[in-house]
């Protein structure tokens, strides 16, 4: 690894962060990953692709004091989003992450702290948020929004003109069609067809999906 290779800090040690871990050379910038935070004191000590576990999230001020950038390995927006409130104030440095794998139109505009896996595609005019998580093979029409925080399980399908709120969590294989307002907050089932908008913090399942209740 370069020496002049940014040093970047994962925070998780679950699945988004092991794939980061598992494919630090596809990424289109490359990093030097130093190590893992995470909550769960039973993992202090492993080593995950070589990789190791360092102790929790009350160390993360230090890191970030030390000029080393945060990645967030963590996919549940509400989760995220708290612990991102917590150091924003540390002027922290939040790559983002995009595979190689994937294909981003001209005239697109990507947030900090996101992370893009292999297969996904992202067409004209569509704006990305801060801290997004887009796992496999979701593919992304033009003039799409998405909110910051939001997670995309792997093939979700969103059509022209969607717009996706802040903290949204959309399930495996999910879709909209054109022109469709997903508020914030809400979570959405897999392979649940959108056909029409839903208000902030709904509950949306279902083939034509229906708002299966707001949440508490």
């Amino acid at each position: 690894m370069n020496e002049n290779t940014k040093k970047v800090i994962i925070v998780g040690a679950g699945s988004v962060g092991k794939f980061i871990a598992y494919n630090p050379n596809q990424f289109t910038e490359k990093y030097d990953f130093i190590g893992f935070l995470d909550d769960d004191p039973n993992k202090k000590g492993q080593l995950i692709a070589g990789i190791p576990v360092l102790g929790t999230l009350e160390l993360l001020p230090d890191f970030i004091k030390q000029n080393i950038a945060v990645v967030w390995g963590i996919a549940f927006p509400k989760i995220k989003a708290s612990l991102v409130e917590k150091v924003k104030h540390l002027d922290a440095e939040f790559p983002t992450l995009i595979s190689e794998k994937a294909w981003i139109s001209n005239e697109v505009a990507i947030g900090k702290g996101c992370i893009i896996y292999p297969g996904c595609s992202i067409n004209y005019e569509t704006v990305v948020g801060d801290f997004v998580v887009m796992n496999m093979n979701c593919a992304l029409g033009h003039n799409v929004t998405l909110g910051d925080f939001t997670s995309l399980a792997p093939g979700v399908n969103l059509g022209g003109y969607t717009i996706i709120g802040d903290r949204t969590d959309m399930g495996i294989g999910a879709a909209t069609k054109q022109f469709i307002e997903i508020a914030k907050g809400c979570v959405v089932g897999g392979q649940a067809m959108v056909t029409k908008s839903f208000p902030s913090d709904s509950i949306i399942k279902g083939v034509p999906a229906i708002q299966s209740e707001n949440k508490k």
